[in-house]
């Protein structure tokens, strides 16, 4: 019996210890979180921008660890929520792994829209196997060539009748900035032996007021033997106010045959 009692004594004492150890570690743990100031509710930046570009004014502290602010970082950056503009997550933690989390915006001052480039001229003879696909592309400012990525919506295009058709273009970039376009589709009796026109550019991106030389973008005109033609060129390009308007360019040969070229030109403001 005396040993059950001394058993049971030091048993209660080990209890005792136990709960003294675990209550004191759980009163020193710290059950602090860190804090993040944001003094920018949005940051500009371009787009070659650095992790430190987008931490400009932000900092973090920890009650018990102090200044964190250099263990804060850029854990994601979405889509865009309008033009140019995207929410940065950033988040930190401290030495006891406490995390915390905050966003704001970022504007990317030098960002612009992907553009549709048109590679070949749309002007097809009867008949002829039409390719929407490999005639135009997109490029973007972030992605670089998006050509993969442009979609032939809808087309009404008859390959066995002469007339001027439509073709309607999307593109989308990694940040979810979408572009559409429709395009004019030319179907013409072309002969085999027809003058060819060859342009530099087959679309073409200017500024209200600036000029556009119509006459630089063409390379080439020849006929059959390869001997210059001279080329006329008619448009409804206005300068003066944004929209897109194309210049018709045409030869003719000795023979009366006849040669196209379509260049679609943008006016942005």
């Amino acid at each position: 019996m005396k040993y059950l009692r001394i058993g049971v004594s030091l048993l209660c004492a080990l209890s005792v210890c136990v709960f003294a150890f675990f209550y004191i570690r759980e009163m020193r743990q710290d059950k602090t979180y860190p804090v993040i100031t944001v003094e920018k509710e949005i940051v500009d930046v371009s787009l070659d921008f650095s992790d430190e570009d987008l931490l400009e004014g932000i900092t973090a502290y920890d009650e018990k660890d102090g200044d964190i602010t250099s263990k804060l970082i850029v854990e994601s950056i979405s889509k865009f929520i309008e033009d140019g503009v995207s929410i940065v997550t950033y988040s930190v933690c401290d030495n006891d792994n406490h995390a915390t989390s905050t966003t704001r915006r970022v504007r990317f001052t030098d960002y612009t829209e992907p553009r549709f480039v048109i590679k070949e001229s749309l002007v097809f003879g009867l008949g002829a196997s039409i390719d929407i696909q490999s005639c135009v592309g997109a490029y973007d400012c972030i992605d670089g060539d998006i050509s993969d990525r442009v979609i032939v919506t809808s087309t009404d295009y008859k390959t066995n009748e002469v007339g001027v058709f439509k073709v309607s273009l999307s593109a989308t970039n990694s940040m979810g900035d979408s572009i559409h376009m429709e395009l004019p589709v030319y179907i013409k009796d072309l002969s085999l032996s027809a003058p060819q026109i060859q342009l530099s550019e087959h679309i073409v991106y200017t500024k209200v007021g600036e000029k556009v030389d119509l006459v630089e973008y063409v390379r080439s005109a020849v006929d059959r033997y390869e001997q210059p033609v001279g080329v006329l060129i008619d448009t409804n390009l206005n300068i003066n106010k944004p929209g897109m308007y194309e210049a018709r360019y045409e030869t003719q040969d000795v023979d009366g045959r006849r040669g196209y070229a379509i260049m679609t030109i943008i006016v942005e403001e």
